[in-house]
């Protein structure tokens, strides 16, 4: 059983503190906990702490930006209530939020104006206008998609088996490369036209190359030049709300 124990410590790293776990693996993972941007590393056991600090080191910039989007996240969460006067964004613009009371079981949303109409039973709480509104952008999403996949997949030589949608908070989209499965966040119907025509490429792009190697980014670069630009947009305008 001795293979199997994970060795935990935490370390120091630029200002703060990181969580390394040792265990019987072959490959390095780093992940950005929610919700306060907690940074867990996995390394193989024979890691000494100066390879350590150069994995850390050398994605200095994901783990930051990575730890802004979370913690903006988690900040924008617990200030919006679903009310009316409240922003919220709709493809990369800010729109008015217009609460309005119905009677019956029924909810609806529709977006004019500037302004996007919740109507929901007055009994309905923030967590349940919140949902509505996800139903809402979910729908947004694949009306979107419907009308762009063939496009996207013509400019990258590969088609999906299936376009999946999910209420994600952590990841934009994400790809079953066997099953030829893409699945995208519902929240990129918050981010601009841009956002989603990189994450869509990006998602697709990995059914030529798995990782995010330098053949997976020259691919990128032919798809979508400006990726680089959009990705970085990306870490500052987030809203998994």
């Amino acid at each position: 059983m001795g293979k199997y124990m994970i060795e935990e410590n935490i370390m120091p790293w630029g200002g703060q503190v990181v969580t390394v776990q040792k265990k019987a693996i072959k490959n390095v993972y780093l992940k950005v906990l929610p919700p306060e941007g907690r940074i867990l590393l996995s390394v193989p056991k024979g890691y000494s702490r100066k390879e350590i600090e150069e994995v850390l080191d050398s994605r200095r910039e994901w783990l930051l930006s990575r730890q802004q989007l979370i913690r903006e996240n988690a900040r924008a969460s617990v200030k919006r209530q679903y009310v009316t006067g409240e922003k919220i964004p709709v493809w990369g613009k800010p729109y008015e939020l217009v609460v309005r009371e119905v009677a019956g079981n029924r909810a609806r949303v529709t977006c004019k104006d500037g302004k996007v109409l919740l109507l929901v039973p007055g009994y309905a709480t923030r967590d349940q206008r919140r949902q509505v509104l996800n139903d809402w952008y979910r729908r947004q999403l694949e009306r979107v998609v419907a009308s762009e996949k063939s496009r996207l997949e013509s400019l990258v030589g590969k088609t999906a088996a299936e376009w999946r949608f999910r209420d994600m908070h952590t990841r934009w989209g994400t790809c079953n490369v066997r099953a030829r499965r893409i699945w995208l966040s519902i929240h990129l119907a918050k981010q601009s036209p841009e956002v989603f025509r990189y994450v869509a490429i990006h998602e697709l792009t990995h059914l030529w190359e798995a990782n995010h190697g330098p053949e997976f980014k020259a691919r990128m670069d032919r798809y979508y030049p400006g990726w680089r630009v959009v990705r970085k947009q990306m870490n500052i305008a987030a809203d998994f709300e």
